[in-house]
């Protein structure tokens, strides 16, 4: 039987729900966004939002955030991005927001398959970095965990996403990481925000990716940020379970991101 996987990122909402973000209602764009998911059919059996849930960083904002992801609350895991306030974010969304001092994170094992996230937030900055501690602890859980197929996800992306200004602000002191991901087989998935578009690079044996924002999407392979005309979306993983004698690196996993139809809110260069 196969686990069926929903990823949305950088919904960035505002406490104010007529503000707008390079001319996008973001908060009418997560709606929409949020009602094709339901439109999929798909009985989703994990939901992952990884970061940037407000751009004011309020608390009245993610509990609005709340209020519109309600139904999947019981199967969801939140990480946050460099717009975030991670003490507000666990505060909101208590029971999905895991982890401990080393920041928020979580490794759960569903259908065969080890899904882990890792928290890349930097207070006050928009760069992000995995910090020395909880990079032990995904060490730890990789070494635990080898025998399981395993995704990944995170904020900021490991590597380059051929976009200089974005890659300005990406993974800082990155390094350390990619080696361990290198030496990790099992790791087949990295997934992440931040960009506001669909990147596909490797790292050791994994596929990085990343997925389209809820809201504002930006033009891949630009030296400065410019929108991009196309709709907001989501991404989606389907992860088979693995036969007992399939190796890790074996598994068969597949994703697709899903956009709506049209572009409801055109976004603008600022």
């Amino acid at each position: 039987m196969s686990t069926i996987l929903l990823q949305l990122s950088d919904l960035h909402l505002f406490a104010e729900p007529e503000r707008v973000l390079r001319g996008v209602p973001t908060r009418d764009s997560l709606i929409e966004v949020l009602e094709a998911v339901r439109q999929t059919g798909i009985d989703f059996d994990r939901v992952v939002v990884t970061g940037d849930f407000t751009h004011d960083e309020r608390r009245e904002t993610y509990q609005s955030v709340n209020g519109l992801l309600e139904e999947w609350l019981d199967r969801c895991h939140v990480l946050p991005g460099n717009h975030d306030d991670r003490g507000l974010l666990s505060e909101v969304f208590t029971d999905q927001a895991g982890g401990t001092d080393r920041g928020i994170c979580f490794s759960e094992s569903v259908g065969g398959w080890r899904l882990i996230g890792i928290d890349t937030h930097v207070p006050g900055e928009v760069p992000g970095r995995i910090e020395p501690a909880m990079l032990a602890w995904l060490e730890r859980e990789l070494a635990q965990h080898a025998a399981e197929p395993t995704v990944v996800f995170q904020h900021h992306p490991p590597i380059s996403v051929g976009s200089a200004w974005l890659d300005a602000i990406g993974l800082r002191d990155a390094e350390p990481y990619r080696k361990l991901i290198a030496a990790s087989p099992q790791v087949r998935v990295i997934s992440c925000g931040h960009v506001h578009q669909e990147c596909v690079g490797t790292l050791g044996g994994a596929v990085v990716l990343t997925v389209p924002s809820t809201g504002v999407q930006f033009t891949p392979l630009t030296a400065k940020a410019r929108v991009d005309s196309i709709p907001p979306g989501f991404r989606i993983f389907v992860l088979e379970r693995p036969c007992d004698t399939e190796s890790v690196v074996s598994a068969v996993w597949s994703t697709r991101v899903v956009r709506l139809s049209k572009v409801t809110f055109p976004a603008a260069d600022e």
